[in-house]
């Protein structure tokens, strides 16, 4: 029998995938509308001006830039890409039943872009949050201060603690703010919280 967490982890291979054809959808654009800029214009010049080795030459470069650019424009998002999704999944397949719970009840209340690829992940006694090039955990007893402020793209967090002070852009959704709260409050008494 299929677990919640394999489940989830299911969701967010289909998210993955989804990104990676978005990624071939607009490089293979950029490619194309490179190389036929580049014939188009080697075209009306025409053979008979250029001369037929530069005509060929030219035409040539215009194919392999195509290419070039295709390459370098999905190869190295790939990278960390591929690293952002496994950060997901590594830390979704130690969750418990109850931590999975969590997660799913936030789910729910997460805007569309969000859905399966929560900011925070709530654990037994920690929280992770997620940001493309890396993950933040931070200790829910080493929390003093948690206050909350609406930016232009949406909710803002900031966690304070005895040595840092951690930021994170959050959804427009306050709701999906309120499971990491209400858990911190309960798991530790001494948070002091600010509200906008």
């Amino acid at each position: 029998m299929e677990t919640n967490n394999n489940k989830f982890i299911q969701k967010i291979y289909l998210r993955r995938r989804f990104a990676y054809s978005f990624l071939l959808i607009v490089t293979i654009a950029c490619s194309l509308t490179f190389f036929i800029a580049t014939v188009n214009e080697t075209s009306s010049i025409g053979k008979h001006l250029l001369g037929e080795e530069r005509y060929t030459a030219r035409m040539n470069d215009s194919y392999l830039f195509s290419v070039a650019i295709f390459l370098l424009a999905t190869l190295p998002p790939l990278i960390p890409i591929n690293l952002f999704f496994k950060r997901y999944i590594k830390i979704i397949q130690t969750l418990s039943i109850t931590d999975m719970e969590k997660l799913e009840k936030q789910n729910e209340t997460a805007p569309f872009l969000n859905k399966y690829l929560p900011e925070y992940v709530i654990k037994d006694k920690s929280v992770t949050f997620f940001k493309f090039f890396n993950t933040t955990e931070i200790q829910f007893m080493n929390i003093k201060k948690i206050s909350l402020s609406k930016g232009r793209s949406g909710y803002y967090i900031y966690i304070k603690t005895n040595s840092s002070t951690f930021i994170g852009a959050m959804a427009e959704n306050i709701e999906n703010l309120s499971y990491l709260i209400n858990y911190a409050s309960q798991l530790n008494k001494s948070i002091i919280f600010s509200m906008p």
